[in-house]
């Protein structure tokens, strides 16, 4: 985590040690997973099938190597994709893909992931569920493994090798990105029933390991359907927050991690700069663990990027936050 992050909430007990004064237990109940099916209509200015490779390279405070997005790209906070309605724990029908796999070959995949954010919140049966489903692909040099505006069918992620990301406007074609080892594509076709929006193609013989489209929607797309309802809920209760609009808090529950801090580890240093995003004010209390504890925390670089003139609201209720503060004392 990052020195400076916004800790939005805890799920198990902890305790100031300042003061001996006690912390009431809060708790995100998580609710039943339900697919989200947004509306809005594709733009026609081109958008690219690619994300960062990991969530330290989305989030973190050293300058970002995000790829460049092409001119035009429309970059509005509020925008999302149609998408179709999908309930896959509902879906009866579904059955399981199990490619067989050698132990080498399950451990591979591991190694190819496990830097990947799409799937650090997993838990054990999703997790391999995933790698049951996943298929090696092998590519030679020069080979297009996605093109643009065809279909979408597997999600991407890369062993060996490297890959060059081309997005097509006009009949000029523009180079974007790239991906190499641990690189993931092909999300975004498969979330949003969408033609892929850019062709990849591999810069030397690679190896790929392919997740298919149902998989993909059933396991990856309803556990963040599951963490965002459940981080939702919690924001809602939050009072430094509560002048944000419902798509302000969708947006930071997108963002959040999940932090896990043991039995006596110390979770907040007193004279540590706490919320330096609104007014940099040192931390006025240490906090430790009491028992085993779960918190949701937004690093400092993510909090601006995501919410930008939103921290001129978070200001105006930064009191909200010294009112806690003081009750927890007295």
């Amino acid at each position: 985590m990052e020195q400076s992050e916004v800790i939005m909430g805890e799920v198990s007990p902890s305790e100031h040690s300042h003061g001996n004064s006690d912390v009431s237990d809060t708790e995100m109940k998580e609710p039943e997973p339900d697919f989200y099916s947004a509306r809005t209509s594709m733009a026609s200015t081109p958008t690219t099938d690619y994300f960062p490779d990991s969530e330290e390279e989305l989030y973190d405070d050293e300058p970002s190597e995000l790829p460049a997005i092409p001119i035009n790209y429309n970059r509005g906070r509020r925008t999302s994709v149609s998408a179709e309605s999908m309930a896959p724990s509902q879906d009866k029908d579904y059955v399981k893909v199990i490619i067989p796999k050698t132990q080498e070959q399950r451990e591979r995949i591991e190694t190819s992931i496990e830097n990947n954010f799409l799937f650090k919140n997993l838990d054990e049966e999703q997790y391999k569920d995933v790698i049951d489903a996943m298929v090696e692909k092998r590519v030679l040099n020069q080979e297009a493994i996605i093109k643009q505006g065809g279909i979408g069918d597997f999600f991407y992620v890369v062993e060996t090798g490297t890959f060059d990301v081309y997005v097509s406007k006009n009949g000029v074609q523009d180079k974007v990105h790239n991906y190499g080892p641990g690189g993931s594509f092909g999300e975004l076709a498969l979330m949003y029933n969408a033609p892929r929006a850019a062709t990849v193609v591999a810069t030397s013989d690679s190896v790929l390991w392919a997740l298919d489209r149902v998989t993909f929607r059933r396991i990856l797309m309803e556990n963040t359907s599951r963490k965002r309802k459940m981080y939702e809920s919690f924001l809602e209760e939050v009072p430094i927050l509560v002048s944000l609009e419902p798509y302000e808090r969708h947006k930071i529950a997108d963002a959040l991690e999940s932090a896990i801090y043991e039995d006596g580890q110390l979770v907040i240093k007193q004279g540590d700069i706490e919320l330096a995003l609104l007014n940099n004010k040192p931390r006025a209390v240490n906090i430790t663990a009491k028992g085993r504890l779960k918190v949701a925390t937004l690093g400092k670089k993510a909090f601006v990027r995501l919410l930008g003139p939103i921290v001129d609201i978070l200001k105006r209720n930064s009191d909200n936050y010294e009112t806690i503060t003081r009750n927890v004392h007295q």
